[in-house]
């Protein structure tokens, strides 16, 4: 009689062990907001005196940006990978309206390449603003400021 129990005990015991539930919890990795496809919609160098567009040769592209890191940039003549951060940097730096400003602000690093063509991109930009659909990165040359603006392809 006591084994009985003993091993109705022990199969009730090991029922339950075994019939119990798991829960699994999966924490998504937040999302950079320049994840995504992108197109260069406009280029312009500024100053005090105003803006005028230039073509940077990147306007039929598309780039695009995981949010591992990585980036493809691909128009109809060249495919490149490479890289993309984004840091968070206290300093100097030009708006998108030429604005300068000393304080925290974040940049933007992109760099890709196709090793057979020898074609590469390598973009640093001082400052990059995001609007939803839509970011504005800038640059200072030295004495002008570049302005990118990027629209969602």
């Amino acid at each position: 009689m006591k084994s009985i129990l003993r091993l109705s005990t022990f199969t009730i015991f090991s029922v339950f062990l075994l019939s119990s539930c798991v829960k699994e919890v999966v924490v998504a990795e937040p999302q950079s907001p320049i994840t995504g496809s992108w197109v260069l919609t406009a280029a312009s160098e500024g100053d005090s005196y105003g803006w005028s567009p230039f073509y940077t040769g990147l306007e039929n592209g598309v780039f695009t940006m995981y949010n591992n890191g990585t980036a493809l940039y691909d128009d109809a003549d060249v495919s490149m990978q490479g890289s993309w951060y984004i840091t968070n940097v206290s300093g100097a730096y030009f708006d998108e309206y030429g604005g300068y400003y000393n304080g925290p602000h974040q940049a933007l690093q992109l760099r890709l390449s196709d090793p057979y063509t020898h074609s590469s991109i390598d973009l640093s930009f001082d400052n990059v603003s995001f609007y939803g659909n839509s970011f504005t990165a800038t640059y200072f040359n030295g004495n002008l400021v570049e302005r990118y603006s990027f629209s969602r392809y």
